[in-house]
């Protein structure tokens, strides 16, 4: 895991922790234990928590520990929002494919 990977992460758990004692403050969440018991905050944090991980470049065995999931694709299937992906920047991070030359010059596919 790269080291800007690894503060990625760091940074996704401690603003996790934050919104929790947020969470039990305010009353909207009972007790002061950090793990998911369920809800609809606490799956709408699970999302949250799920796409910022793939967001952010953590690899999916890699989030698949951290949200505690025994199969990778309850990680990737259901726990992260593909409509908040980069899925343009993904694309646009390819490199250039020469094709065959088209008049005499090369033209390369985006």
């Amino acid at each position: 895991m790269s080291a800007a990977t690894r503060e990625n992460l760091l940074r996704i758990g401690r603003e996790r922790a934050l919104i929790y004692k947020t969470l039990v403050l305010t009353g909207l969440r009972k007790g002061g234990r950090a793990s998911i018991t369920g809800g609809r905050v606490d799956l709408a944090l699970r999302h949250t928590f799920g796409t910022h991980l793939s967001k952010a470049g953590v690899t999916l065995q890699t989030a698949q520990a951290a949200m505690r999931h025994s199969d990778p694709s309850l990680t990737a299937n259901v726990y992260t929002d593909p409509k908040l992906l980069d899925v343009a920047g993904a694309g646009a991070s390819l490199p250039d494919l020469p094709l065959a030359a088209v008049g005499g010059q090369a033209v390369a596919a985006r």
